[in-house]
């Protein structure tokens, strides 16, 4: 599981206290905190988006992605994080993103069935349409696309902060706050994501800039309510990867244009 996207873990602590046991797990310190409260507390730039969101894929594709055993290495099967939220999404001091807290996560091995496992779990706000409705095929796929899903929400945070379309920022919200406010009860996600078929609004002044329409477009494709439609975790990474590099090339043509050129 050693990926630099995903929250290293050092070790356990056992804590016995009134005759009961814990267990303290010990993981690497990132100063600059959870990416919800980052957001809060700061807009991004378009180039600090992209390292985000492109970070943040990575970890999850990694996450995602069944890896053969090899000589040196044992095999990593495929693992479903199952709470994928912002607050479970944490920064390094260089803005990259690695993701955290999997007491919810899942993990497949090859030929063996999912097992004893509830479906409806997770953060409310961030739910599947699908788990919502405790509709879930319960397969290594269906699991993967649920965090899939929450990803879509997650990008649509960052993108509500950015600052590169030039207008006037707002202040941070969690997907469905404006809409449903800060506390929705199971009642109102099932009501409005499954049947209304709610998703969080996307600003006409996203739309302005070329590389926030692209990522518009991608969590679009992510929080899709036909959960076979949504993308993967790595086309979701190789599409934010792809508006990365598109972006870069622009903001460098731009950058070396003579004015007189245009005359």
């Amino acid at each position: 599981m050693r990926h630099p996207n995903i929250l290293e873990f050092i070790g356990a602590e056992k804590h016995i206290e009134n005759s009961l046991t814990a267990f303290w797990l010990i993981t690497v310190y990132h100063n600059r905190g959870s990416l919800c409260d980052y957001l809060k507390a700061y807009t991004v730039t378009w180039t600090e988006l992209c390292k985000i969101a492109e970070s943040m894929a990575r970890g999850l594709m990694h996450l995602h992605e069944e890896i053969p055993a090899t000589k040196g290495e044992q095999l990593k099967p495929a693992i479903a994080h199952r709470d994928f939220k912002s607050k479970n999404v944490l920064l390094k001091h260089d803005l990259t993103a690695c993701i955290a807290d999997f007491g919810l996560a899942l993990i497949f091995q090859p030929g063996k069935p999912c097992g004893d496992t509830h479906g409806q779990v997770g953060t409310r706000r961030y739910m599947a349409p699908e788990v919502l409705e405790g509709a879930i095929n319960f397969t290594r796929d269906a699991f993967l696309r649920i965090d899939v899903y929450a990803c879509g929400l997650v990008l649509w945070e960052l993108v509500s902060r950015c600052s590169a379309h030039g207008s006037p920022v707002p202040e941070y919200t969690l997907p469905f706050e404006t809409e449903l406010g800060p506390h929705p009860t199971l009642d109102e996600m099932q009501d409005n994501v499954v049947m209304k078929k709610l998703r969080p609004r996307i600003s006409n002044q996203w739309r302005t800039h070329p590389g926030l329409n692209a990522m518009c477009d991608t969590m679009e494709e992510c929080w899709d309510h036909d959960a076979e439609a949504r993308l993967s975790s790595s086309c979701v990474m190789e599409r934010v990867s792809q508006h990365t590099k598109y972006q870069t090339t622009q903001l460098l043509i731009e950058s070396n244009t003579d004015p007189a050129d245009s005359v």
